[in-house]
Formats: structure tokens, sequence, C-alpha cells
């Protein structure tokens, strides 16, 4: 999804209808001055003014099944040559009088009602929307009406303009805010279910929507005094269905940092709903308003838009090369999965088109081993929505198509699309070669590096030894070999894993992990790490070159092509290096090295700070932090040989801290230590059942995974117990 892409634009609900005329370029009015003044009621004459602004006026009146109604409509004005229509509860047209030879009067006469509900009724200018005809109409309804019971009622009014279902809002429209509390640039962006988008720059959709204005925009004149950007349609006729929100942090201007929002919807005079949140510069937040033909919505909080969703699929289909099929993405069903099988090297080609409602479409290409091999939001040409994937296998085997839509689940477009799988080669003029299912392209495609990105990680050896990379966010999530993807949107690309499981597939091994350029990281500290896993029966000292870039910066010495180079010698050494994005969106480095977590009197220069430690008691718990300024706390506490103790430290609140602890003895040698209670699982620490070996004064060290190099942080609890 590119920003504020217009894919398509629909025509407004015209109340197209055989009689004689077609109605262009305004919408019909339903209720636009309150429930009451446009409710009918038996033997009540109703006025009304038909003009160039208004061409039609619509009207509403319950009644009961077998009800028979006669309804009439004059004027004194011939040249508005009036004609009547009315709608069932389905949104059917029932009855019609397009007659012009009697231009001052209209009526549909003894008609049976086929249900109980609210019914529409429509006084046209038989012209539509052209010529200037103006002039007043009296509208009277007549019969033996009763009231339906209110189990009988039936839906609210609505007009069905092919797949599209308008419903009337006839107490109150749409209204939908964002606010915000500070100078800074926010963005809201609203998708209509029939495919019109309003945002700063589309202040008006066909469907009768409209936009403030950009608030804050280019941080010109920026204000803090509530900022509050909305969109609205007014009473009458919407579209039933799926209004996607998007909130874009677009410019941090003076002020920076991560801000809150409310989003609040109002619809049809109903209480209002609101969700809250909190972006990141450059973030994006989804959220939807769902909006049904009884008039009953419900707004959705969606959250950031983070990485690819590559879970299953519970019901799965087949495709064969050449073959186009159709889906449908809904919120109730936000992705289908199609599967084809293929042989190594051949270009797979996967075209997904939109063909109805409002649907943005996104693939996601997975190969064998269930990982992400390529994925498309828009194409290349920056004109549609629509998506296409062209990437060789880099394996035989059976592979999966995702098609989906922006956002994924938290998404609110929906619509049909239809599903194209070929293979083409690319071709010296440029252009593509179709060709037969099962050839071989591997000598007709030029190999593609990986994709660029926001932030790029690449780390690169000579030997046949299997070293993970592993870059951890500033919210803890971690991707690497067992986590390929994360919600802050990093992904290991899976033709870039190096030396994996001592299988070498490239002749320099590289593993390469990155935030796709349509992703925008959060801001604060990273850590990198490089674990020297096993050496594949390769002795060979392992030198490796590590490159990191931000938003096309090589952080790196002057003169240098790598941000590290150095040496792992021996199974199981650990490299780690930081860098922070701060929230003006400047990219520092910080301190880098080997470190051994079972060695943390060589790691941590702690000694300096054992005679001010602060005393802690038996079966006393405190609490402290562990920052960039602060990686480790020590504590004092006086035991007695034969005491058995257990030490625990757990993180606590919103924080990334990952846990470590150790105890030493009073001639400061560490005695224990513990970094997971559960490795994988629990990233707390917990020493047990430790035996002091004599008495006085003993150490416990409060740190982090990293010890001088790491980055998590955030407040823990320290407690020292005392076994019985």
């Amino acid at each position: 999804m590119h920003a504020h892409i217009l894919r398509r634009t629909v025509p407004i609900v015209a109340l197209l209808v055989a009689l004689g005329v077609v109605l262009w370029g305004s919408t019909p009015s339903a209720a636009q001055d309150g429930d009451e003044d446009r409710r009918l009621i038996p033997n009540e004459p109703i006025s009304g003014t038909l003009d160039t602004e208004s061409f039609a006026e619509s009207y509403v009146f319950d009644a009961s099944a077998d009800d028979e109604i006669t309804l009439t409509v004059t004027t004194d004005e011939e040249a508005l040559s009036l004609a009547l229509m009315l709608t069932g509860p389905g949104g059917e047209i029932l009855a019609r009088d397009g007659d012009l030879e009697t231009p001052q009067a209209a009526d549909i006469t003894e008609f049976a009602l086929p249900q109980s509900g609210q019914y529409l009724v429509t006084v046209l200018r038989g012209t539509g929307a052209e010529g200037d005809a103006s002039g007043e109409f009296t509208l009277t309804l007549t019969g033996n009406i009763t009231l339906p019971d209110e189990d009988e009622a039936g839906p609210a009014p609505t007009i069905r303009d092919g797949e599209n279902v308008y419903v009337d809002l006839s107490d109150g429209g749409i209204e939908i805010s964002l606010q915000w509390f500070t100078a800074v640039d926010l963005n809201l962006e609203v998708r209509d279910p029939v495919g019109g988008t309003l945002y700063f720059d589309s202040l008006s959709v066909a469907s009768g929507g409209s936009h403030n204005g950009n608030v804050n925009g280019l941080c010109e004149d920026a204000t803090s005094d509530n900022p509050t950007e909305s969109v609205s349609w007014p009473q009458g006729f919407v579209p039933a269905g799926s209004y996607e929100i998007i909130i874009y942090y677009e410019q941090a201007c003076a002020v920076g940092g991560p801000q809150s929002f409310n989003l609040t919807a109002t619809i049809n005079g109903d209480d209002p709903q609101s969700i809250s949140g909190v972006l990141n510069p450059g973030q994006r937040y989804l959220a939807r308003v769902s909006l049904d033909i009884d008039r009953d919505w419900t707004i959705f909080n969606g959250g950031v838009n983070a990485g690819l969703d590559l879970a299953p699929v519970a019901n799965i289909q087949e495709i064969d090369f050449g073959q186009t099929v159709e889906g449908s993405i809904t919120n109730e069903k936000p992705k289908d999965a199609w599967t084809f099988t293929v042989a190594e090297g051949q270009t797979i080609t996967v075209d997904m088109a939109a063909t109805s409602g409002s649907l943005d479409t996104l693939l996601i290409l997975i190969g064998p081993d269930g990982q992400r091999v390529a994925d498309n939001d828009d194409q290349l040409d920056g004109g549609t929505t629509d998506s296409l994937i062209q990437a060789q296998a880099p394996v035989s085997g059976e592979y999966t198509i995702i098609a989906t839509r922006y956002g994924q689940v938290i998404g609110g477009t929906e619509g049909n699309y239809l599903l194209t799988l070929g293979t083409e080669a690319v071709v010296a003029d440029g252009g593509t070669e179709t060709l037969e299912p099962g050839t071989d392209t591997s000598t007709d495609v030029e190999t593609v590096g990986p994709p660029q990105g926001n932030i790029e990680v690449t780390l690169e050896w000579f030997t046949d030894a299997d070293l993970q990379l592993l870059v951890r966010d500033p919210s803890g999530d971690a991707v690497f070999d067992d986590v390929p993807s994360i919600a802050s949107g990093g992904i290991l690309d899976q033709n870039y894993v190096g030396n994996r499981g001592c299988e070498r597939t490239q002749d320099v091994p590289t593993s390469y992990i990155y935030w796709p350029t349509n992703r925008f990281p959060p801001t604060g500290t990273y850590e990198v790490e490089i674990w020297f896993q096993s050496d594949c029966n390769d002795p060979t000292p392992v030198q490796f070159n590590l490159s990191i870039e931000v938003n096309g910066q090589l952080l790196a010495p002057v003169g240098s092509d790598a941000t590290v180079t150095a040496t792992a010698t021996a199974v199981g050494n650990r490299y780690m290096i930081t860098f922070t994005i701060d929230d003006a969106g400047t990219v520092t480095l910080g301190d880098g090295g080997f470190f051994d977590m079972n060695s943390v009197a060589t790691s941590l220069d702690y000694q300096a700070q054992l005679a001010t430690a602060e005393f802690i008691e038996y079966d006393e718990t405190v609490q402290g932090e562990i920052n960039q300024n602060q990686k480790f706390v020590v504590y004092r506490f006086e035991g007695i040989a034969g005491d058995r103790i257990a030490v625990e430290m757990r993180a606590v609140g919103n924080s990334s801290l990952d846990t470590a602890v150790y105890v030493l003895d009073p001639s400061n040698v560490p005695l224990a230590g513990n970094d997971d209670i559960e490795p994988g699982v629990d990233t707390n620490s917990l020493i047990t059942d430790l035996q002091l070996p004599r008495d006085g004064t003993y150490y416990i060290i409060a740190t982090h995974y990293g010890l001088q190099y790491g980055a998590t942080s955030g407040n823990y609890t320290l407690t020292l117990l005392l076994a019985p």
C-alpha cells in the first residue's frame, strides 16, 4: 500500500431507475433534516423542494406486510416533471411512476406491501441533474397502514448499486476524528467500502465523504492545541461495509518522540466509540469501522502495522501454472492460500488484481520450508494497489501463495480479486517471455541481491562454520533463525541464512536481516549478536564482516567497508554490538565486543562498586533499573557458612529487559549465575539452592544479557531468600 494511492473511483449511488431518465452528478437527499422531518404519516401531506442542488428528496414510513398504500405527489411547477419511486426494506425498487406526460403529478396507487419494515419514498425531478427547474412539491401517503411489530420491523432502508449497498443513516451521518496533543504532523486516511480514499490530498470522494484538511502539514505553523483531523459523511445514504482507517506519523517536526492519539467515530447519532494508541515517527496505525445494513456499527482497534503474517491458512487450495482463479477478502476471511509445485530455478510470476470493493491487495510467496521467499504490496509503477511477484524458486518443492490485503488481519479493505500464476523470464529488451510450465529459467534470470530496507544488517564470513545472526529490537523482540520475522517489521531473508545447519549454499556465506522500506523501525536501541554455533568440521578461525546500514547510512569507521571486522576463535563465542535510533532519526553506534555470560568477572567492571553496594536482607525484595547508563547494579548481604539461598531477578512493567544475575563470595569470586529460568521461554533469572561456603559479605550483581554490551533495559525486582 503506497501511501495515499487512489486505485479506482466509484460512481456515486445514483438511484438509476427505469424512469426514462438517468440521474447524474449529485446524491439524492435522504433524511437530511432529521428523521422526524422525513417520516411520512398517513393522510398528513409533507412539502419539499427540488432544484439544481437537490434533484431528489427521500422520505421513510413504517408499515406491515399486505398493507395497501397510495402515494401522491403534486407541484405547481410543470418544469419539474415529477417522478416517484418506492423502495422496499431490502433495497429493491418495488414501484415507480415516471410518466412525464403528467409533469405536475405522479402517483403509486393501491400498492400491496410485500413485507413488514421501513420503506423509502423518493421524489425526483424528471430531468435528473440536468436543467435549472426548481419548485416546491407536496407528497401524501394514504391507505390502511399498521405499524409492524418490533420484531418485524426489518432492516433500515438500503439501496443497491451493483455489488455495493448503501444504508440510510436517517439520524446522522458518519464522523471519524483523530485528535493528538503536540505540534507534530499526524495524518488521517479513511478508505470507504466502495474504493474511495479520503486524506489530505483527496478531500472528497464519490460516496459523499469529505476530509477537513491537513493539520500541522509539513510542520508549518504546527499547533499543540488539540490538533484534529476528521472525515465525515452527511445524513443520508452511505456505503455499508468496512471503513479502513490509517493513522500516519508523518513528521516529528520540532517535537519528536512517541505520540498518543484518540480516534473517535460517531455514526447515525449513536453514542461515540473511541480507541487510543501510541505511534513512533514513521509508523502507521490501523483500525476500521464496520457498518452493517441494520445500521449497527463497531470500531475495531487494529494496531501498528507490523511484519508479515506467515501463519498457516485453514483451507488451502491448489493452482496450476497458467491458471487464473477468483477469490474474496473480507474482515472475517482476510487471507487465502494457494499451493503449486515448481522446480528449482524456475521463475514464478503471481499477479493479484482487485475487482470490487475497496480491496488493497498484498501477496506473499512462501517456500517449501515455510519461510518467506518474496512479497509485494503495490506494483512498482505506483499507479495501482494491485500486487505482483516475480521470483526465482531457490529449491524444488511445493510453494504457497498467500493472497491477502494491506494490514492483513488488522486491515480493513474488502473485495473480490483475480489471482494468476504464470512463469516468465526476463529478456534483454526489458520485456518478458512466457514459458511452458517446467521450463528451467535459471540461466535467463538475472540474480537479484537481497531486498533493500530501512535497516540492513549483513554478516559475511569465509569458512564452513555456522554463525547465527540475531537482531533484537527496542521492544525486546528478536529476529533470527528460529523467529524469522517480528512484529516491528524485522525479517531474516530466507535466501541469506549463511551456513545454517552446516549446509553451505554460497561461496561467501551471508546472513541478512532487514526492516523493509515500507516499514518504519521503532526508535530506541537495537542489539546485533553473532553466535559461533558450530565449526561444521572446519577448524579454521572464523573472520567475519558485519555491516549495519540505517536509512542508507553505513555505521562504520571512516574508510571502512564494514561496521565490524573480527575473528571468532572457538565454538560458542558470542559478539554483540548496539546501535540507537533517537526520536529525531539520528543513529548512533554503540560499543561492541565478545562477551561470555559464564565469565562475569572479566566482562563487567564492578569491583569499584562493591564497597558502596546497597545492603539487602534475607527474604527482602528490592527494585531497580537497568538501562544504557547503568548496565548493572551491585547488592551485598551478610551470609553464614551453610546458609542455603535463592536469588530471583524479574523484569517488571512493559520493558525489554532480559535479566541476568550472579552471586560472588567474600573474596569477589563468582559462585553462581543464571541468565534464563527456562531458555527460550522465560528470560527472568533464578539461582536456587546455593550453599554459602563461609561467613562473610557476599555480593549480588543484577545485570542483563550481553553484560557490558547488552541493550535490553527496564525495571526489575530482586529477591533474596533463605531456605528453611
